[in-house]
């Protein structure tokens, strides 16, 4: 092994999760209706089951949208 081993700082902080969003949730924060984000989901929008359920998270739905607006 090795004498100039490297040490690796450890975060000083430490980033909270991304809460996961239902499609009621979405429908709230967007204004958008409860069909139009399962047509969307039907198109390829990022998405998690959880529980037997759709989960969502709001970064990722923003940058699939925008790059869909890109497009």
């Amino acid at each position: 092994m090795s004498k100039t081993a490297r040490v690796i700082p450890f975060p000083r902080y430490r980033r909270e999760p991304e809460p996961l969003l239902t499609i009621r949730d979405l429908v709230d924060r967007y204004q958008m209706s409860e069909r139009w984000f399962r047509y969307k989901l039907a198109e390829g929008m990022p998405a998690h089951r959880w529980g037997g359920c759709w989960r969502f998270r709001a970064s990722e739905i923003e940058a699939w949208m925008e790059s869909r607006d890109a497009s």
